[in-house]
């Protein structure tokens, strides 16, 4: 390798011995935000030991990790292990052919077509959210949508994955979820791991939860194998699914992990997606209104239909915005197993190498007023104008996310249902920003005022 091509990669330079450690852990948004705006596209952070991370914020980088080399790029091991102790070998952590194999397996489930028959269950589930919110809109009380919007999408992904209603242990279900989310970003937090086995009261609660998860899993799946009776949902389609090679299907563990992972991918992220579009809507009055007329318009005094979405046009782009400015993943890892060359900088095999979709979807070289929300960017184009690889929502390449049919399906369905019935407005004052959890939690959680509609257009 020339002297050209070994260039070291700027970057900040950090503390003693900890290199930029102490500060990625305190701050990761922050922190990667910052690095980038000073030193460009492809920044280099020192850790502890010889370890090497790299963030890179160019369409054309991203290409060449997630499309052309992805063959060296599989998921960076460091996150996947961390990833590993809850959601298994799913689609979200497995590489190499045992993913491909899965996946073959896999998405026939998520086609469109087969999706849109989910609609039904997505509108119903937002429509038993709305009666229950009816006494608090008679008091136009203000209230965090944030365990709301995940109370909603997990009866949604129950419904769909399993035909079931699982309204009477919704609660300690989306709690188990959130206590293995919570160890899970801890960990990936830290930079020096503890002991798998060491004793803490955090991994006690996560082995809990994981037992209750895997109880009611495993309990579902068994019943389901034993059943005669046919059924229309990601569970039955998984358990028919055959390789088309071998002709296997998936073991129960399989089955197990792959229902995990929905619940990792398909449930906190589509309700986190749509806290951040009542929350841009709110701040934008002429845009939710221009929802409302379009809703108005397709659907009048009926509910919304998945047939409906090619005609609400404005809605979708409206979430396509959203998933720009908040995308539902905010960051991706890989680590290439052999020395490679990115942008001119030289990154070494076994280093970590993050893609932000959070930063890439900021970035002004691609972009005309990046942070502001401007919806109409994507009345012409699926990549509101910019380059392929600038809009990653849903990642690229042969690992795009498979259940983003669902999420482009699910989220304008219950935006359309709810703004039929309601209003929701931002608490005056409330500063909206990220933190730097996996998933994009807004700080402070998100509360709304949440009125009528109709008692608020006849008041104007």
């Amino acid at each position: 390798m020339s002297v050209a091509v070994r260039q070291e990669a700027p970057g900040p330079k950090g503390y003693p011995v900890v290199g930029t450690g102490p500060d990625l852990v305190r701050d990761l948004v922050g922190t990667f935000t910052a690095a980038w705006r000073e030193h460009g596209d492809v920044v280099q952070f020192k850790l502890p030991g010889k370890r090497r991370m790299f963030l890179i914020v160019h369409p054309d980088h991203i290409k060449h990790v997630l499309e052309d080399r992805q063959p060296i790029y599989p998921k960076d091991p460091l996150s996947v292990g961390k990833f590993e102790p809850f959601v298994g070998q799913g689609l979200f952590t497995s590489n190499g052919e045992f993913h491909f194999r899965q996946r073959r397996m896999a998405q026939p489930a998520f086609k469109g077509s087969r999706i849109s028959g989910f609609g039904p269950a997505m509108v119903q589930s937002t429509a038993d959210l709305i009666e229950g919110w009816r006494p608090l809109a008679e008091r136009r009380e203000v209230v965090d949508i944030t365990p709301e919007m995940m109370r909603l999408a997990l009866t949604i992904v129950m419904r769909t994955l399993f035909s079931t209603d699982v309204s009477a242990r919704a609660g300690e279900i989306a709690q188990a979820v959130r206590t293995c989310n919570s160890y899970t970003n801890t960990r990936l937090q830290r930079f020096v791991e503890l002991p798998e086995a060491w004793p803490s009261k955090a991994r006690r609660d996560f082995l809990a939860a994981r037992a209750l998860l895997d109880e009611f899993v495993y309990g579902l799946i068994a019943d389901r194998r034993r059943s005669q009776e046919r059924h229309d949902d990601l569970l039955s389609r998984f358990l028919h699914a055959k390789d088309d090679g071998s002709g296997a299907g998936m073991t129960d563990k399989q089955l197990r992990d792959e229902v995990v992972t929905i619940f990792l991918g398909g449930y906190e992220t589509t309700a986190l997606s749509l806290v951040w579009a009542f929350s841009l809507t709110s701040r934008h009055p002429s845009v939710e209104q221009r929802i409302r007329a379009e809703v108005a318009e397709v659907c009048g005094d009926r509910e919304p239909l998945a047939s409906d979405l090619p005609k609400l046009k404005y809605l979708r782009q409206v979430f396509a915005e959203v998933l720009r400015l908040y995308p539902s993943v905010w960051t991706l890892s890989r680590t290439p197993l052999e020395d490679d060359v990115i942008g001119g900088y030289h990154v070494p095999r076994g280093s970590q190498v993050f893609i932000s979709p959070y930063l890439m979807h900021r970035h002004p070289a691609f972009w005309t007023n990046p942070e502001g929300f401007d919806p109409g960017r994507f009345a012409t184009s699926a990549t509101g104008g910019a380059p392929l690889y600038a809009y990653i929502p849903f990642s690229r390449g042969p690992r795009l996310c498979p259940g983003s049919s669902v999420a482009v399906l699910e989220a304008p369905l219950v935006i359309a249902r709810m703004f039929q019935d309601y209003k929701l407005t931002l608490a005056p004052g409330h500063v909206c920003e990220p933190t730097s959890n996996v998933f994009l939690y807004p700080r402070g959680g998100m509360p709304m005022r949440i009125e009528r509609a109709d008692a608020v257009v006849g008041a104007r």
